[in-house]
């Protein structure tokens, strides 16, 4: 088992959360953007490339990734996916995740593995548990006691584009009902664009989407 870099060493934070999450073909639709960001006035941007290990024996219900290239982060699925109705014209699949990062010495390094770089722009916006909008700035990113995080993401992985748009309930109460007032505030005033079809079919976490893009990728080169 390989020793823990700098970037591993430490106590770990863990974290348990409940996600739902969409991901759609080709560039992040400009209408859903705008939408989003209340046509530039809300959410807080960040750029980063995660780079996701490649398992021999692919599972979608464990993550191992290094956070923008450096900390190493173990994710655990300890339930789901469940079907949701969260709302008017939304359908999903919630799964509850355990977050270890750094992982340190929980995931094994010992062994050879491939890795894949995803790049990502990521405009989150975070709601408390009565859905009041909680404002995050790029250097005041603690989380507040219970809420949900909801996040658009545009994705640049393998010469492909493809974005997502997700919801990550945290805290130690109810995390659907989180997920469900979080839905109803972003709709409150301006209905979803068209553009954001949120179904059960496209909804997964990041582990199963990356089993398909593994796949997808085979099958390119043996064609």
């Amino acid at each position: 088992m390989a020793s823990p870099s700098h970037n591993e060493s430490g106590a770990a934070t863990v974290d348990l959360t409940t996600e739902a999450r969409w991901f759609f073909d080709g560039p992040l639709p400009a209408e859903v953007l705008t939408w989003f960001t209340n046509e530039g006035t809300a959410g807080v941007v960040e750029d980063r490339c995660d780079v996701y290990r490649i398992e021999e024996q692919p599972r979608v219900d464990v993550g191992v990734k290094r956070r923008d290239g450096a900390t190493l982060e173990l994710k655990l699925r300890l339930r789901g996916p469940e079907p949701v109705l969260m709302g008017h014209d939304l359908h999903g699949l919630t799964e509850s995740w355990q977050r270890w990062s750094p992982a340190g010495e929980r995931v094994d390094l010992s062994h050879q593995t491939s890795w894949a770089e995803v790049d990502k722009r990521i405009i989150k916006r975070r709601f408390a548990a009565n859905g009041d909008e909680v404002l995050l700035s790029a250097d005041a990113r603690a989380k507040t006691h219970q809420g949900c995080d909801v996040e658009v993401v545009s994705i640049s992985v393998d010469g492909a584009t493809e974005w997502s748009f997700a919801f990550a309930a945290f805290g130690p109460a109810d995390h659907n009902q989180c997920l469900t007032t979080a839905w109803a505030t972003l709709v409150s005033k301006h209905p979803q664009p068209d553009q954001l079809r949120l179904r059960a079919g496209n909804s997964k976490g990041y582990p199963e989407w990356l089993v398909g893009l593994t796949l997808r990728s085979t099958a390119r080169e043996l064609s």
